[in-house]
Formats: C-alpha cells, structure tokens, sequence
C-alpha cells in the first residue's frame, strides 16, 4: 500500500484544550481509525526560534516530542483538515512510503 509517513514535532508543555498536543494528536488519530501512531521523546532539539530545548532532571515541559504516523493520502487529507480546523500550529514532515505487513 502506499501513503505517507508523517512526523509531527512539538513539546510535551504544548496544549491544546488543556491537553498536550501529542496526545490530542494521538487521541484523534485512534478516533480517525489511523493504524497506528509512536510518539518518541528526546532529549535535545531546537526549532524555527533557535531555541534549545532540553529535558532536565527536574523539569520535563521542554521535552521534545515527535509524533509518528504512517496514513492513506485519504486519512493525511482528513488528519490536516482537523488539525487546521481545530486551530493548532504545528511543524511536521511528510514523506511518501511504501507500507503493509508481512509475515504471520
């Protein structure tokens, strides 16, 4: 099957409706019926401000998340629409892919 492999970048202290941006992305993405979704947490990252962002020992808020999915090109349309609709401003990536499972 072909689609996309999304990617999704934000910080675990970014909300939308007092709930963090890569679980809302998440929550929606089960909702939409998308296969499946990762979120990974790193270390270290800057972004468009040249900002370090950085997880601290004490202080987890400026955690760099990235949300992975791999969708259709009909659920890429459908997951843009409403993260657009819903008003949130987000870096992402999109890259074309070839996916399936094989195997048992």
């Amino acid at each position: 099957m072909n689609g996309f492999q999304i990617n999704f970048y934000t910080l675990q202290d970014r909300k939308h409706q007092n709930q963090p941006v890569a679980e809302w992305l998440l929550e929606k993405a089960q909702i939409m019926g998308i296969r499946g979704a990762t979120v990974f947490h790193a270390e270290e990252s800057f972004g468009s401000d040249r900002h370090i962002h950085a997880t601290r020992f004490f202080e987890q808020a400026e955690q760099p998340v990235m949300v992975l999915m791999v969708v259709t090109e009909a659920e890429a349309k459908s997951l843009f629409d409403l993260i657009q609709g819903a008003g949130i401003k987000i870096f992402y990536t999109k890259t074309a892919v070839e996916f399936g499972v094989i195997g048992e």
